[in-house]
């Protein structure tokens, strides 16, 4: 298991024994301190996707597929257990459609021009895909990039099909985390940013121009400028940061006014701060099941509506919750930065 899994892992083991002491209703209100602006809003239990077990359930990815369903991937799923789920919203039926013995998947997108779904294989370094049926896997990529195994976690797509994929290394003390960018092909892989604590969540703003780039281990929001190319960073800033104690920065989203959500895992919530950086909402799990569901990893805004999934996992099981986005979800909503080819 890689250091991140494991960090996540113990967090959620810390929260676990601590809730065996207090309440959790104690836990949820001593969380909602550390905000100072924004108002906080509950996010509501939409359907239980995993049962409660001897090991936290630790759900990722989120986006919806040309269909209309939701999937999303079980990260710490056992060999032989699904892996890759596919939800129908409308009648929460849940289908397992693919497993295996040894992947971590932490992420799903949709890649526009030929449908296939797109994963990421945290512990295996590799970048793989399926049909949207889980049929015809395959890995994409899996070699280094300029001599270093990747750790890949989020990835997004450009108008021209270029996958852009965060690399989740590093600390703020050893900054070795990367995005790399590959071409439509995923191969010829290009590391666009360095230096990055854990990058994690990556997505596009609504005009496909610039990249919100989340650090789980640095607590902030990286705003990264392309030039037309969409190859190189011609400007980079730090856009928002937040004192989140436990919790790490996940992925992230966008809706069409460019409000950017970030999951803030370990934490159960989601912080939505609109373009300039104000806090405009504070999405919360409701802390009501009797054991501790902090596990908010991703989120997925369906396009034409307002109406937001969150995967959320910890020792109650696996579950999905909704919410009502401040603004209509966008290709850039569904799980991280899918933008159609040629717009």
């Amino acid at each position: 298991m890689r250091p991140m899994h494991q960090r996540r892992l113990a967090l959620i083991a810390a929260l676990v024994a601590f809730a065996a002491t207090a309440t959790v209703g104690a836990c949820s209100a001593s969380a909602a301190k550390h905000h100072p602006s924004g108002k906080t809003v509950m996010a509501k239990k939409f359907v239980r996707v995993a049962p409660a077990g001897s090991s936290p359930v630790l759900l990722e990815g989120g986006t919806f597929g040309p269909g209309g369903d939701f999937y999303f991937v079980n990260a710490l799923a056992k060999a032989g257990t699904p892996k890759v789920l596919r939800l129908d919203v409308k009648t929460k039926k849940l289908e397992g459609i693919y497993t295996d013995d040894a992947s971590a998947f932490t992420s799903t997108q949709f890649d526009p021009a030929d449908g296939r779904l797109y994963v990421t294989d945290y512990d295996g370094g590799t970048i793989d895909s399926m049909k949207a049926d889980g049929s015809d896997y395959r890995i994409d990529f899996g070699g280094p990039v300029d001599g270093k195994k990747m750790t890949p976690d989020d990835i997004a797509f450009d108008p021209q099909g270029d996958l852009f994929v965060t690399d989740a290394t590093g600390t703020p003390w050893d900054r070795t985390g990367r995005v790399i960018r590959f071409n439509p092909s995923v191969k010829k892989p290009t590391v666009l940013m360095s230096d990055l604590a854990a990058p994690n969540g990556i997505s596009f703003t609504p005009d496909g121009s610039k990249l919100w780039v989340s650090e789980y281990a640095g607590q902030r929001e990286d705003l990264l400028t392309l030039d037309p190319s969409g190859s190189e960073v011609a400007a980079a800033s730090i856009g928002m940061r937040a004192n989140v104690g436990l919790g790490g920065f996940d992925s992230n989203s966008v809706d069409a006014a460019g409000n950017v959500y970030q999951c803030v895992n370990e934490l159960g919530e989601i912080l939505v701060w609109n373009e300039r950086g104000v806090l405009q909402k504070t999405i919360k799990i409701p802390q009501n099941l009797g054991k501790p569901e902090l596990s908010a990893t991703n989120l997925a805004i369906k396009p034409g509506t307002r109406d937001g999934f969150i995967v959320v996992g910890g020792a109650a099981g696996g579950f999905v919750y909704k919410f009502k986005a401040l603004a209509k979800g966008i290709m850039p909503s569904n799980g991280g930065g899918v933008l159609p080819h040629g717009s």
